[in-house]
């Protein structure tokens, strides 16, 4: 869907979707100037189910007091050749 066909289904103004989509508000993709929305993903924001971004979010927070995590991170930064970053804090 285009920017103003998202905005129809969604019966608010183009200013609006473009902001919201802007912000990361609603899901979509910028392929040049022009955003591009499924309608299938907008009918999930509608619904409240969380995005993927949201899923993973929830899924890392997890793992924050697991006693293996710092060794499992070494490993990640010892086979990927680069320094450990440091705290696990936010």
């Amino acid at each position: 869907m285009t920017l103003a066909e998202a905005a129809r289904f969604l019966r608010v103004r183009v200013s609006k979707v473009r902001t919201l989509a802007d912000a990361g508000a609603i899901p979509g993709r910028k392929i040049d100037d022009e955003w591009r929305f499924l309608q299938s993903s907008l009918i999930e924001r509608l619904r409240g189910k969380p995005t993927s971004k949201e899923l993973f979010v929830r899924q890392a927070g997890d793992f924050k007091d697991d006693e293996s995590l710092p060794k499992i991170l070494k490993d990640i930064y010892t086979a990927r050749g680069r320094p450990e970053d440091g705290d696990l804090a936010p």
